[in-house]
């Protein structure tokens, strides 16, 4: 995969009730991305109106 349609970065679901909300059309998810992480997700803004593939991964304890 180019490095154009790939982006990668460390996040957390933030500690609230409305994380992930559940509804009649899907669900929806909200990220928390670190400072440190900044610079690779902001790639995600190129992505608009493109359908995505995401996997999702527990990073190892040293990265956390």
């Amino acid at each position: 995969m180019s490095d154009q349609t790939s982006v990668t970065f460390l996040a957390s679901f933030p500690p609230i009730q409305s994380a992930i909300k559940i509804g009649v059309d899907g669900m929806r998810i909200q990220l928390d991305i670190p400072e440190s992480e900044l610079a690779a997700a902001v790639r995600l803004l190129a992505l608009r109106d493109q359908v995505i593939k995401v996997t999702v991964e527990i990073a190892p304890d040293e990265a956390r």
